[in-house]
């Protein structure tokens, strides 16, 4: 499978692609080094390796999307553990509580990348066109640019238009909001989606069906950006029936699957080509790939390379007790624990890997040989021993996970159910990863068309497919009164996508967001279903009045 790597000639391009953030006006320097790198054969397919590049950090950092999109939801808390370890300046505390402003770190950090990824998007477009590139690539600069448009429409209601012929002018791109924001992305996903590849010719280019998925998730969420406040978001029919005719589309084409052996299959190695996965992030070591979404909510004493010692957790982030609490009495899905280790034992280095889910109680896993011969404890056959661990890196406590966790108390280092749901890659030392990121997958369209069912009314239709997702999990199958309200259907959302970066976007669409009160979090103001534009962006745009204007009640 061919993949877009960010090597020698990209790296030179990247160079030459950074712009301001405030008023996506870029310059463009043509030394002869920067020339010859455009002359290289690859160079239109290379020129795409920058505008991909700026996925990374909010995808796989746990304090990006992970914070926006996760800790200021139901999903996840991040406690000031023992009054040490990740304070990180309150940007957890503060996203929890909904108390954030224009100037916290992980907001402004989100909105540089993401406008940064819009620009890049046009410069390749432009730069693609000139060098006489494939039209398939200008398209897929272009859908890039929608893409990063669409995270930054739901996450600050703007979007930018940044015209190509415009790049190295001082004209400024055109700000969309609300309504006119989604029907510019339709537009733009209008324009290119013939023209580009399938995703069985590599899920990890942005392919015709990540438009088709891209339009679905839009238009399913399109009430609420069309008005961010409205008390009671009116679902259109048509529009809703467009959900259902393009979600539809992509369930039976043929080429796509849901994963029916092992739900966290999509998030390992496992994924790389993986039917289901309809666009995916790819990540490479030698281009910044990492784990922090599984090493975040893992303990630093539990290890993840069964050779080396590197690579371990950082005690970070737990799941919230009322996350904990919504899967009574289904804990026995499959997609809640997977165990690939068992309770003591052994196993050999070749199938050890870390238990995934939900993790809760006693941990086990390998222990690092002190007294030894070895990197850790084996047995007399050269098996790793799994074995109790122990939490001697902070509190010295066995490791013990506990339902309560706060931001006041129940806040040491074994507090809160933990998410092992993205794995480590095992075969490398430290951070690094080279397990790809899926970004849109067919189970998100068995939900969105069973989300678009129930709004028109259509029960049935939304319990086939609900079970339909659940079949192949492995999870048992729901009677009909047990799909019957909104809030059925937002818990099956949770089961199925949770720590993917849509929490907060669920919980908005089925106002249980700013509505909803969770162990230190209470009810905020609606306004809080939009983040701020940093100060930052504001401040610089002040020589064009009113053309960078603050989101409502910040």
């Amino acid at each position: 499978m061919k993949k877009l790597l960010i090597n020698k000639v990209s790296l030179l391009l990247l160079a030459f692609l950074l712009y301001s953030c405030t008023d996506l006006g870029e310059t463009v320097r043509d030394t002869a080094l920067q020339q010859e790198a455009l002359n290289s054969p690859n160079a239109p397919e290379q020129i795409l390796a920058p505008v991909y590049e700026r996925m990374l950090e909010p995808l796989e950092r746990h304090n990006w999307f992970n914070n926006l999109q996760g800790v200021s939801s139901i999903e996840q808390i991040v406690p000031f553990r023992g009054g040490t370890d990740w304070f990180d300046g309150g940007r957890f505390i503060e996203m929890h509580q909904h108390s954030w402003g224009p100037t916290h770190t992980t907001i402004i950090s989100v909105w540089q990348n993401l406008t940064q990824g819009v620009g890049r998007g046009a410069i390749a477009e432009q730069t693609i066109a000139n060098l006489g590139g494939d039209q398939r690539l200008v398209s897929e600069a272009k859908a890039l640019k929608a893409l990063y448009n669409y995270w930054l429409l739901d996450l600050y209601n703007v979007v930018f238009d940044k015209r190509p012929e415009d790049i190295g002018t001082p004209a400024l791109s055109t700000v969309y909001r609300n309504s006119e924001a989604v029907d510019y992305i339709l537009s733009e996903l209008d324009a290119v989606q013939e023209q580009l590849p399938r995703a069985s010719a590599n899920e990890t280019r942005f392919n015709r069906d990540a438009a088709i998925a891209l339009r679905v998730r839009l238009l399913l969420n399109r009430a609420i950006y069309d008005d961010r406040y409205a008390s009671s978001p009116s679902h259109d029919p048509s529009t809703l029936q467009a959900v259902i005719t393009n979600a539809t589309q992509l369930i039976n084409d043929g080429y796509f699957q849901l994963e029916n052996e092992n739900y966290f299959y999509l998030f390992g190695k496992e994924n790389e080509g993986n039917p289901e996965i309809i666009f995916a992030f790819n990540q490479q070591p030698e281009t910044g790939g990492g784990h922090r979404l599984s090493y975040f909510h893992a303990s630093r004493n539990r290890h993840g390379n069964p050779w080396h010692t590197s690579k371990t957790g950082s005690d970070g982030g737990a799941l919230t007790q009322d996350f904990y609490d919504m899967w009574e009495g289904e804990r026995d899905d499959p997609r809640f624990f997977h165990r690939f280790l068992p309770d003591e034992g052994s196993v050999s280095p070749e199938d050890f890997r870390w238990n995934r889910g939900v993790q809760i109680g006693q941990q086990y896993g390998i222990v690092p040989d002190t007294d030894g011969p070895n990197v850790y404890r084996q047995d007399e056959d050269g098996n790793l021993l799994i074995l109790p661990l122990v939490d001697h890196a902070r509190s010295g406590q066995t490791m013990i996970y506990t339902r309560e966790v706060g931001l006041e108390t129940d806040r040491g280092h074994l507090a809160g159910p933990r998410s092992i749901k993205w794995d480590n890659d095992k075969y490398l030392q430290g951070s690094e990863s080279s397990i790809n990121i899926p970004v849109l997958r067919l189970g998100e369209m068995y939900l969105s068309r069973a989300e678009a069912h129930a709004r028109l009314g259509n029960w049935g239709e939304a319990l086939n497919d609900i079970n339909t997702v659940r079949a192949a999990r492995g999870s048992r199958q729901l009677s009909a009164n047990e799909l019957s309200t909104m809030s059925d259907l937002q818990r099956e959302w949770i089961y199925e996508m949770y720590q993917e970066h849509q929490t907060r976007t669920i919980q908005i669409r089925f106002g249980t967001y700013t509505e909803g009160t969770w162990r230190d979090k209470s009810v905020s103001d609606v306004q809080k279903r939009v983040f701020p534009i940093p100060q930052n962006a504001i401040d610089a745009a002040q020589g064009e009045p009113g053309y960078l204007e603050q989101n409502p009640g910040y």
